[in-house]
């Protein structure tokens, strides 16, 4: 089990690793939304204020580092890096329970253009979706774990931590298996579509009786995305009928004073609901000189095909339900969070 961060009023959750022999320590972002590991490299130019701001690994430091020389780009979302492939033993939490071989692949970044990863409080990605989508089809270290006499449930699981006035836990996240404190009542199941990302059956998103969705749509379970996504035109629907307005970059926003009174939005899968209320779905941030601003919590996002049109359930969803990764099963779970004071 490992304990993870949150920065940036619940939008971001990270937590430890370590690299090599001795090992080098890193803060990565567990992305179910991504299938590769990577951090900054000791190589990058100086140019590259993202990886100068962040700890970088050193292969020729490590005793079971090998340096393939392999090159290496990835795009996300947002922000893209580019690198070279190492080899070497990578353990989560920095603790020998669950660490690979030193034969584990993950990209080396030299490259961070741009702005998404200068302020990030992580130092890399580690991905934690399927194989198929893997860059270079580098295997994942959970395949290593989930291989190992140490994993006796080839699932992993997440609660993420929403109480914001508690700035201690960011959330846990659990190896080869689930943490009975961190939900209660029955896990519904849900299969996975295909073995891409995490992807499950959306049958329907409604507010007040009122669905926003053409029949059931794909959706995703990415713990990488802050927000919770869908096509624009629904989104825009969604944004009018819980009373938000248009801010910047496709953000909108909420008059704080309003949450109690704003709807709650509905998510079907497999026949079960699962409740967002306005105290879920806003985030509460303080500005500068110390004023609140409350923003909503959904974004329109069009993903073409193959891969779309579809919904990304991101931590707004994840944080309300303690959300398993059944590899083994190729299914997902979702139960009722316990928040941290129960």
């Amino acid at each position: 089990m490992r304990d993870l961060h949150r920065v940036n009023s619940e939008a971001q959750y990270y937590g430890p690793i370590t690299i090599g022999t001795p090992p080098q320590n890193f803060q990565v972002l567990f992305d179910t939304g991504s299938s590769n590991l990577w951090v900054p490299c000791n190589d990058c130019p100086f140019t590259d204020i993202a990886c100068k701001l962040h700890k970088r690994f050193e292969c020729k430091k490590s005793s079971t580092c090998t340096a393939t020389g392999q090159p290496f780009e990835i795009q996300y979302g947002t922000g893209s890096m580019k690198g070279t492939v190492d080899n070497d033993t990578v353990c989560f939490g920095g603790s020998s329970q669950w660490c690979t071989d030193k034969n584990q692949g993950f990209a080396c970044a030299e490259e961070e253009p741009g702005i998404t990863f200068v302020e990030a409080k992580f130092d890399g990605i580690l991905g934690m979706g399927w194989d198929t989508i893997s860059v270079n089809h580098i295997p994942q270290p959970m395949d290593q774990i989930f291989a190992s006499s140490n994993c006796g449930q080839q699932v992993f699981a997440f609660w993420l931590n929403r109480d914001t006035n508690n700035v201690v836990t960011g959330g846990e996240m659990t190896l080869c298996g689930m943490d009975p404190a961190h939900y209660t009542g029955p896990i519904a199941w849900e299969p996975l579509v295909s073995e891409d990302y995490w992807r499950i059956k959306l049958g329907a998103v409604a507010i007040n009786g009122v669905t926003y969705t053409d029949g059931p749509v794909d959706s995703i379970v990415d713990t990488g995305t802050s927000l919770l996504t869908g096509p624009t035109e629904a989104i825009k629907k969604i944004q009018h009928a819980i009373g938000a307005i248009p801010f910047l970059n496709g953000e909108y926003l909420v008059e704080c004073g309003k949450i109690p009174k704003m709807p709650n939005v509905t998510f079907t899968f497999g026949g079960q609901d699962f409740v967002l209320t306005a105290y879920d779905y806003v985030l509460q941030i303080q500005g500068n000189g110390g004023s609140e601003q409350c923003i909503s919590g959904f974004m329109g996002l069009d993903i073409p095909a193959p891969a779309g049109p579809l919904w990304i359930m991101g931590d707004v969803f994840i944080g309300k339900f303690y959300s398993v990764f059944d590899h083994g099963n190729k299914r997902i779970g979702f139960a009722q969070a316990k928040s941290s004071a129960n």
